[in-house]
C-alpha cells in the first residue's frame, strides 16, 4: 500500500515551514537538541519492543524499526530544520529506511508529547547524577584540604569584619557540609521525577492495550507517572532540577567569592598557580583569579535563567511550547553547574595557603575579645552583658585612639572593669592573658560543630562517611539504568532476530 503524499495539516507542513521560523527558532533549536538524539532513540526502542511483545504491532515490522533505530548510532543523522524537531526528523528517517507502511506502526499508542517528556527525564536524570558525582569529588578534595588545615588559625568574618578566630579546616568543612546537602537535594530531585510518562500520549492516554509499567522498566524508571495529563504537562521536575543546580552553584559561588578575597594583595591568605590565573595586558604585576571568578559569574547568570524557567513553567496545565523552550535552559543550568564544579575542584586542590599570613591577620583585629568576655563570665562569675560592656569599653577606647590589639592590656581592661562595676577584674592577669591566645580560644570551642581541631576532625570523618553513602546511592542508580539498558538491547535484539 502506497502512502499518500497529501493528508492533514501534519503532512502538509512538513518541509514547508516558513524560513523566518526555520532561521529564528527551528534551526537553532535543532542544533541545541542534537545531543538529545540518543535519548529519543532509546525511548522509541522501548515503545516498539513493548508494542511487539504485547502483539499490538507485527513483530516483523517491529524488528525492521528496531534495526533502523539501532543503526542511527553508527552514522550521522542528517537533520532538516524544516521538519521542526528531532522527533519529526527521526520519523522522516524511518520512512526512508523501512518505508511508509512499516514506519507507520511506530507512532501507535503514543504522541510526541509523552515521548519528549520521557526522553527529557532520562537525559535530565543522567546529567543530574553526573553533577552529583562531580560535587562529591569536590567534597572529597575540600575534606582533604580541611584535614590538612584543621589547626591553621585564621580570622572568621561577619560583614567583612574580623569576628572570632577559627581555622581554615573549620571553614572548609563548613563548605563541605553545605555541598553534601546540595548532593542530597539532587538525589531527592531524581527520585521524585524518575517516573515514566510514556503511554500518556497527547494527554488522555490510549485505547490500545499497552503496558506502561513494562516500558518504564525497560527505561530504568522507578515506575509509571500515572496521570496522563500530568505526564505531559508537568513542569515541576524541570523547576526542581534547575533549582537544585542553582542552589549548588550558589554554594560554589560563595566559596569562590571568599577565594577571590583570600587572593587579594591586602589579605594574601592564598594564591593560585599560574595555570589557574590570568594576567593583564597592561599591568605586569596582575595575578587575577579569573577561573574562580568565572564560577561566580556563571552562578549569577544561572540564577537569572532560573527566573526565566519559573516564568515559562507558569503556563496552563498542558503540554506547551514555553516548557519545550525552557528545557534548554534547564539542561544548560545543570551542565554549567557541572562544568563549574569541575573547575572548582582543581582550584581547591591547587590553592596554596599562606598559614603565616592567616595567623598574622588575627593580630589586626580584636577577634579574641569574645574569649576574654567569656573568661570573665566563666571564671569571674559576672553576667555576660556586664563582661561584654567591660571588654567593649576597652575596645572602643582603643578604636577611637586609633590603637590596635597590641595596646589591649590587662591594666586597660581592669580600668574599664572599675568604671563599669566599681570593682577590679575578678580574674587574675595570668588567666586574662591566656584568653588573649588565639589558639586557646579556638581549642576551647570544642562544642558540637566548633573550630577545635578534634571537633573539625570528627566532622570531616562524618562528612566522608556521608559522601561514601551518597556515592553508593549513585552507583546503585547507575547500575539500575545500565541493567535496564541491557534488557532493552536484549529484547530488541530478539525482535531484530
Amino acid at each position: 500500500m502506497k502512502a499518500k503524499k497529501d493528508g492533514g495539516f501534519f503532512e502538509r507542513i512538513q518541509g514547508k515551514i516558513h524560513p523566518v521560523a526555520v532561521d529564528n527558532y527551528y534551526g537553532p533549536k535543532l542544533l541545541k537538541s542534537c545531543d538529545s538524539l540518543p535519548y529519543l532513540v532509546k525511548v522509541l526502542k522501548a515503545h516498539v519492543v513493548m508494542l511487539a511483545e504485547r502483539d499490538i504491532i507485527p513483530k516483523k515490522a517491529a524488528g525492521q524499526l528496531l534495526t533502523a533505530l539501532s543503526e542511527i548510532g553508527s552514522h550521522q543523522l542528517e537533520l532538516d530544520p524544516t521538519l521542526e524537531d528531532l522527533y519529526i526528523n527521526l520519523e522522516n528517517y524511518l520512512v526512508k529506511q523501512v518505508g511508509p507502511e512499516t514506519s507507520g506502526f511506530m507512532p501507535v499508542a503514543r504522541s510526541r508529547n509523552d515521548v519528549e517528556s520521557t526522553m527529557w527525564r532520562i537525559e535530565l536524570r543522567e546529567k543530574l547524577l553526573r553533577l552529583a558525582q562531580s560535587v562529591l569529588a569536590v567534597i572529597t578534595t575540600i575534606n582533604d584540604r580541611a584535614e590538612e588545615t584543621k589547626e591553621s588559625l585564621m580570622p572568621g568574618y561577619t560583614y567583612g569584619q574580623q569576628a572570632q578566630p577559627v581555622t581554615m579546616g573549620h571553614y572548609l568543612s563548613g563548605i563541605s557540609a553545605v555541598l553534601l546537602r546540595d548532593v542530597e537535594r539532587i538525589f531527592d530531585c531524581i527520585n521524585r521525577f524518575n517516573y515514566c510518562p510514556l503511554g500518556a500520549a497527547a494527554l488522555a492516554g490510549t485505547s490500545y492495550p499497552i503496558d506502561r509499567g513494562f516500558t518504564a522498566s525497560l527505561l530504568g524508571f522507578a515506575g509509571v507517572l500515572e496521570h496522563t495529563q500530568d505526564a505531559v504537562a508537568a513542569a515541576d521536575y524541570m523547576l526542581e532540577a534547575s533549582g537544585a543546580a542553582v542552589i549548588c552553584i550558589n554554594t560554589l559561588t560563595r566559596f569562590a567569592e571568599d577565594i577571590i578575597r583570600w587572593c587579594s594583595n591586602e589579605v594574601a591568605f592564598a594564591s593560585l598557580p599560574d595555570s589557574l590565573i590570568d594576567s593583564s595586558s597592561i599591568m605586569p604585576q596582575k595575578r587575577n583569579p579569573v577561573i574562580v571568578a568565572t564560577v561566580r559569574s556563571y552562578g549569577r547568570l544561572i540564577a537569572g535563567k532560573f527566573a526565566g524557567i519559573c516564568a515559562a513553567s507558569s503556563v496552563g496545565f498542558e503540554a506547551s511550547r514555553d516548557v519545550t523552550v525552557a528545557f534548554d535552559d534547564v539542561l544548560e543550568s545543570v551542565n554549567l553547574t557541572y562544568n563549574m564544579s569541575q573547575s572548582m575542584q582543581v582550584c581547591i586542590k591547587e590553592l596554596s595557603f599562606d598559614l603565616e599570613a592567616m595567623e598574622q591577620a588575627l593580630k589586626i583585629g580584636f577577634s579574641n575579645t569574645t574569649e576574654i568576655a567569656d573568661t570573665l563570665v566563666k571564671e569571674g562569675k559576672i553576667p555576660f552583658r556586664t563582661a561584654h560592656q567591660v571588654v567593649g569599653g576597652a575596645v572602643a577606647e582603643l578604636h577611637y585612639q586609633r590603637k590596635g590589639p597590641e595596646d589591649f592590656t590587662f591594666d586597660l581592661l581592669n580600668d574599664w572593669c572599675r568604671k563599669i562595676t566599681g570593682s577590679p577584674l575578678p580574674v587574675d592577669k595570668e588567666r586574662i592573658e591566656l584568653a588573649f591566645d588565639f589558639k586557646v580560644g579556638v581549642d576551647r570551642r570544642n562544642c558540637i560543630g566548633g573550630p577545635a581541631a578534634a571537633e573539625v576532625e570528627r566532622m570531616i570523618e562524618k562528612q566522608r562517611n556521608k559522601a561514601r553513602n551518597l556515592q553508593e546511592t549513585a552507583r546503585q542508580l547507575l547500575n539500575k539504568w545500565e541493567t535496564a539498558d541491557i534488557e532493552l538491547r536484549e529484547r530488541a535484539g530478539r525482535l531484530i532476530g
